[in-house]
């Protein structure tokens, strides 16, 4: 913009400089003036035109992470969904893909559990005493059941829309989730007979038979029993006494009654998966297993002694330090039944420590009952064939865990686990391998939102991408292995116009690379680099503290909380080799030992198991500089590394050489200055306008930005050299932009402006954007040009976005994250006047909303919360792509209609003189009328529909595998997503009688098959353990002979 005078001003001088250059050039050999004239310093261009007309506002495209931290997991291995709930009573229920949806309970006690029931509903359940029952189908609260007397204890079976309650009062009830209505079921406090005296007689444990849905098995503070539904009594009572100089469990108090036992009270109780054998766990943190059918004892036990009920001879005091208590215990089985194995939480540690780790008993196949001695069970369940100790690294102590169920979800959710879900107590998610034991990084098997959890996400950042080298990077990732596969997603994706990415650093030493040029995280393409794998390191200290991505380069350098910088280069793995054991790693750690070296080259720590990625390059130890305080990695190989001790380091990755080194500090007033943000461009300085150089604006503590330029000998090799700097800003520069004063396009260099000729637009000065956390100033040739002041601490983000015009020109304004005042503020470029500014509809914090990053094309990623991002686009440029299933108006779909729930295992042939039951009179019991066909709602007939009890559903009971929607599929399953009912639907051109003959027969050779197994099977596992039954009888005479 030009004024008054001084365009005049200017036009005189135009005509003096015209008038001599004429005077020069007339041949007669007459010198030109040397006169020098005034030069005045001309505003830049508006790079902004038409921007004011912009429409800026909020359009969400994809959330990530939870809003607070997850308390509660729950999963659903045949809808193959997965719910959390957090600390704000948000419910978030996840599939495959985008699939999502997050609801909050108008309730303010806190939820304390939630189970997956009959593949339509959630159950959810508060501290006091109420049940929500959520349909997935509607995706809302349908009904609420209040119990009058607090509920203790609660069971619940996948099959059965019954859930059992235990009461604080010491009965159980049950109640149908259906009708909300409670059932005739009523079980008086059974531990009345015995112990008449204890007032607290409360259900603290309850459980249903994993084969007999007409057998509970229910715990008390001081007993257990069984209880048949159908005779309507208790099978056998279980009371674990200790005698006086019984030593227990390290947690006893021995607190003896007048008969001179001492009685544990119970706090879990389990059945083994078929049915014969139970454990209970009880607050001395003893685990007694018991005979189901006798209500023998078999063994008392801790977790690393046994026989612990056996009298010793010498009185028992109380420990003074004592174990954590058994938190949470789960009894998991294979495929196969009969293999089990105990997870234990608690029990294995002093209090003090909290819980840190989980115990397994692996019991291995279980011997037979009919033909083994009480001994004999004593020491199968004394001397497990393997016992594991799976540690876990965290702040936090772990609060609970769940088992990830691939079989069924039958014996408690507890069949062929391939992963279990850790909830810690600080919010996070972490899942172990299971049974190896091992964490679970890979974020291809989780949705986004768990991924962006799992481990917790420490730094994130994010950068634009060639959409050529997008797909190239992208495209060689296997199929879907995400574990959720259930739901429909409705939101669309959004037309990548321009490729960006999203790089995020998480705790214990992993980064991830995030594909966000559709609008949304998709886990199933994201490269992951395990840095506790290169360094063998997974302390907290290796957690990643900052990420800089170059993108032209594929380059990622990353700083540690220790202060160490790690260097990757995207390649080719030369030291791919997966069939070579993980014990060839060791070879390469002979690099770590180098202390006394500053820059080590670890490329031999590339993964062995990986073809292309990250591959490792260098190591750069801090060497007592303290912490990373700025980093930034260049398209053209250098890396600027800035240190809290205010060293400034320069790493041509070429040659993994440092070419600088040196401390900042003030030469007037003599005071440490830190490197706080770096920034690399390219353009012209003020010493050397004729030439373009390779920039690095650094930005300091003292709000002072200083410029040095790079330049190269004959022999290739680089120097650095100051050459500028101007005070800036307010305080501590936090972030630095460099752009063309020509185009508005940042101006970072690229190896082709490196060793190709510069462009007339590169012959200019670069605009330097610095901000810190209250003003922004643009800077030209080490002079201001604007400056723009906010609220103190108020700015936590700056980034520059554009927009194609409808001229056709593209212009370009700076976007301000605000974290404090919740606004996304939009300014010219380079007046930096105020375009916009938009509210933040989120619950940002300004600690957090640092991490936030701008990217082309109007999109901005926000950090929320320590748990919480967003996606966003502030100028309405995406563009949907729209598909079959999508749609803007509704929600994902979560429940899918055509999935039959598979058949409930039936009740073990040993406990046949014990009374069974049918759902059919189980609902008759409970209920007191039969089942109706059509239910009261809609989620009724949908559950019924998908019902292992429903007659319908009989011929097609383990068939076939579910059908899940495929979102990669050009043609998807018609019938995907219907009722099953129209399977059964009889063809009108068939003969009713033949069809009835075929069916029965297939029948009849499916049933005669399976019985022949299973005789087999039992045949086979007596004979086994009539073998071993005459082996150990050899050896007991043969040790008799000699006593």
């Amino acid at each position: 913009m030009v004024f008054g005078k001084g365009s005049k001003l200017r036009e005189k001088i135009k005509k003096v400089e015209n008038n001599l250059s004429e005077s020069s050039s007339d041949g007669l050999g007459i010198k030109k003036s040397s006169m020098k004239l005034p030069k005045f310093r001309r505003s830049t261009d508006n790079l902004s035109t038409g921007m004011e007309n912009m429409l800026f506002d909020i359009y969400e495209l994809q959330k990530y992470g939870e809003a607070g931290r997850v308390k509660l997991l729950a999963y659903d291995p045949v809808q193959s969904l997965m719910a959390v709930v957090t600390e704000f009573n948000h419910i978030s229920i996840f599939g495959q893909a985008r699939v999502s949806y997050t609801l909050q309970l108008e309730t303010v006690n806190p939820i304390r559990a939630i189970r997956f029931v009959k593949g339509v509903y959630l159950l959810v359940f508060d501290t006091l005493n109420t049940i929500f029952v959520i349909s997935l189908f509607s995706k809302s609260v349908i009904r609420k059941i209040v119990s009058r007397i607090p509920i203790t204890a609660f069971e619940t079976d996948y099959s059965l829309e019954f859930v059992f309650v235990g009461l604080k009062n010491g009965d159980v009830k049950a109640f149908d989730i259906e009708s909300g209505r409670e059932t005739f079921l009523n079980i008086p406090s059974a531990q009345r007979a015995n112990f008449p005296l204890i007032a607290d007689r409360h259900v603290c444990c309850l459980k249903i038979h994993p084969r007999d849905i007409g057998t509970l098995l229910i715990s008390y503070p001081k007993e257990t029993v069984t209880y048949n539904i159908v005779t309507n009594q208790v099978i056998n009572y279980f009371i674990y006494k200790l005698q006086r100089t019984a030593v227990g469990g390290p947690n006893a108090v021995y607190n003896y009654s007048s008969d001179g036992y001492y009685v544990p009270n119970v706090t879990h109780c389990l059945w083994h998966p078929n049915g014969l054998h139970i454990v209970t766990v009880h607050d001395d943190t003893s685990l007694v297993f018991w005979d189901a059918k006798t209500g023998e004892k078999i063994l008392a036990r801790t977790l690393f002694d046994s026989y612990v009920d056996a009298p010793t001879g010498t009185e028992c005091h109380p420990e003074k330090d004592k174990m954590t208590v058994i938190k949470s215990i789960r009894w998991l089985c294979d495929s196969d039944p009969e293999r089990t194995s105990l997870l234990i939480m608690g029990g294995d540690s002093y209090e003090t420590e909290g819980y840190h780790q989980l115990v397994r008993m692996n019991f291995g196949k279980m011997i037979s009952y009919s033909m083994s001695s009480y001994q004999h069970m004593a020491d199968y369940y004394s001397q497990p064939k393997q016992q594991n100790i799976f540690a876990i690294h965290s702040k936090g102590s772990i609060h609970d865990f769940i088992p990830l169920p691939e079989k069924s979800p039958y014996f408690d959710g507890n069949q062929k686990p391939a992963l279990v879900a850790v909830i810690m107590s600080d919010g996070t998610l972490k899942f172990l391998n299971y049974p190896e034991g091992s964490l679970s990084y890979e974020a291809r098997r989780f949705p986004s939102t768990v991924s962006w959890l799992n481990p917790k996400i420490t730094c994130s950042s994010s950068s634009y991408l060639d959409k050529r080298l997008l797909n190239g990077i992208f495209e060689s990732f296997p199929k879907n292995l995400n574990i959720l596969k259930g739901g429909i997603p409705s939101r669309p994706k959004y037309r990548a116009d321009a490729g960006s990415v999203i790089i995020s650093g998480h705790e214990s030493g992993f980064i991830r690379v995030w594909n966000s040029s559709e609008g949304d995280l998709n886990s199933s393409n994201v490269l992951e680099i395990d840095i506790s794998a290169i360094l063998q390191d997974d302390s907290l200290e290796s957690s990643v503290s900052g990420v800089s991505f170059a993108p032209e380069q594929m380059e990622i350098s990353c700083s540690l909380f220790n202060g160490d910088v790690l260097l990757f280069s995207f390649q080719v793995n030369k030291y791919y080799q997966p069939e070579v054991a993980a014990s060839g790693l060791i070879n390469g750690m002979k690099s770590l030992s180098l202390g006394d070296r500053a820059i080590i080259d670890i490329s031999d720590r590339a993964p062995l198991n990986v073809k292309k990625g990250f591959m490792p390059r260098l190591l750069v130890r801090s060497l007592q500089n303290g912490k990373v305080t700025s980093l930034c990695n260049s398209n053209v190989g250098f890396v600027a590394i800035g240190y809290e001790s205010g060293r400034l380091l320069v790493i041509d990755r070429r040659g993994g050489t440092a070419i600088f080194n040196e401390v900042l500090q003030d030469t007037g007033l003599s005071i440490q200055i830190v490197p706080t943000s770096i920034q690399f461009g390219y353009g012209i300085t003020s010493t050397d306008s004729a030439k373009c150089h390779v920039l690095m604006y650094v930005g300091s503590s003292i709000g002072r930005l200083i410029t040095y330029i790079f330049e190269s000998d004959i022999r290739g090799r680089f120097s650095v050299h100051q050459v500028e700097q101007i005070d800036a800003n307010d305080s501590d520069i936090v972030d630095i932009i460099a752009v063309n004063s020509t185009t508005g396009r940042p101006c970072n260099p690229n190896m082709h402006q490196l060793n190709g000729q510069p462009t007339e637009a590169d012959l200019s000065f670069p605009l330097v954007i610095s901000t810190s956390s209250s003003d922004i100033r643009v800077v030209k040739n080490n002079g201001k040009i604007a400056h723009k002041t906010f609220n103190k601490g108020d700015i936590s983000k700056l980034g520059i976005t554009g927009a194609r015009m409808p001229d056709g020109n593209v212009s370009f304004c700076v976007i301000s994250i605000h974290g404090q005042s919740k606004k996304i503020v939009a300014l010219s470029l380079p007046s930096l006047s105020q375009l916009c500014d938009v509210r933040i509809p989120y619950r940002i914090e300004g600690k957090y909303a640092k991490q936030s990053s701008v990217l082309p094309l109007g999109d901005v990623f926000l950090r929320i919360t320590e748990t919480e991002a967003v996606m966003v686009n502030i100028m309405n440029l995406r563009k949907p792509i729209r598909g079959p299933t999508t749609d803007d108006g509704s929600s994902d779909i979560l429940f899918l209609k055509n999935i039959v729930i598979p058949w409930r295992p039936t009740f073990n042939q040993m406990l046949k003189n014990t009374p069974s039951i049918t759902y059919t009179q189980l609902y008759k019991l409970m209920i007191g009328k039969e089942r109706p066909k059509n239910g009261t709602d809609e989620e009724c007939r949908l559950s019924w529909n998908v019902s292992p009890h429903n007659p319908l559903n009989y011929n097609i009971l383990g068939t076939k595998k579910p059908e899940y929607y495929d979102p990669n599929a050009l043609h998807q399953n018609l019938e995907l997503n219907k009722s099953p009912e129209t399977a059964h639907k009889f063809d009108s051109n068939r003969q009713s009688g033949s069809w009835q003959v075929s069916k029965l027969k297939n029948y009849a050779n499916k049933t005669w098959e399976t019985k022949a197994d299973k005789i087999e099977n039992y045949v086979s596992d007596a004979n086994d353990n009539f073998d071993k039954f005459v082996s150990q009888t050899k050896k007991d005479i043969v040790k008799s002979m000699f006593q």
